[in-house]
């Protein structure tokens, strides 16, 4: 029953987050807000890497605000794992029958591009590994963009996988390389990657989380939030205070609220 009340005081916590009923700035609660301000430590602290299994991170997730910090604790995290890293580096051309075009954007510089929704050049994988399609392979298996899955095998041109979810009777799913085109419409250029469609999802933005559930996650909120109810998003994907816990160099965080939209 107490259990019970505690999901009832966060859900109406979240209730006011959402409706920016708090203002613009929300005071934390202590627990959610401790003293070590290391999300990777945070989150993990209490797990023993070298015995983890991987039914034991599934339910674990640091959300961040941007892709970039994403990635960067995702690769942190894929570091504690014990086993041999594997590195899938991607193959990126530029699309364009322009010669100049060909000249102006090299393949080093496509390398060093990660536009949102794609995976890095350097694809840094394990075996147990927790990784997120970035693509729809096959939506009548389950297969879509979101869906989150384990590694089982890390061959030359095929990743193995199994679902997350507890209803695929523990089939495996054989991910190949595709050719990708980014989506991002500010790009003044167009360009082809060939890599898997995947990346490590021990991490990913608060955008990427929209739809799912975690036992426990870890908010990293060291750059503010910015668009409409992304702060109620972060928050919302657990049932209780004692399931999340937030990094940010204040006690107060900002929230951002378009009441005209509500």
């Amino acid at each position: 029953m107490r259990a019970f009340d505690f999901e009832k005081e966060f859900a109406s916590w979240l209730l006011h987050v959402g409706e920016g009923e708090s203002g613009e700035k929300i005071q934390l609660p202590p627990f959610c807000n401790p003293e070590i301000q290391d999300p990777v430590q945070q989150l993990f602290s209490d797990i023993d890497f070298k015995t983890v299994t991987p039914e034991e991170l599934k339910g674990r997730a640091i959300l961040t605000v941007t892709n970039d910090l994403s990635m960067q604790i995702n690769n942190r995290v894929l570091e504690c794992m014990p086993g041999n890293e594997v590195i899938y580096e991607s193959i990126d051309n530029i699309v364009s029958n322009v010669p100049q075009d060909q000249l102006a954007y090299t393949e080093e510089f496509l390398n060093s591009l990660t536009p949102t929704g794609m995976p890095p050049h350097k694809l840094r994988l394990k075996p147990g590994a927790i990784i997120m399609l970035l693509r729809n392979l096959a939506p009548s298996k389950g297969l879509c963009n979101g869906t989150r899955l384990i590694v089982i095998q890390l061959q030359k041109n095929v990743i193995v996988a199994k679902k997350i979810s507890a209803d695929n009777n523990n089939e495996s799913y054989p991910i190949p390389r595709i050719p990708l085109i980014p989506s991002d419409s500010n790009m003044p250029f167009q360009f082809k990657c060939k890599q898997f469609p995947i990346r490590l999802a021990f991490s990913m933005t608060i955008n990427k989380a929209q739809g799912l559930t975690f036992d426990k996650i870890c908010l990293d909120l060291s750059k503010p939030v910015f668009s409409h109810g992304q702060l109620y998003v972060g928050l919302s994907r657990v049932r209780s205070f004692d399931s999340v816990t937030v990094v940010s160099p204040n006690s107060e965080i900002y929230n951002c609220v378009y009441r005209e939209v509500l």
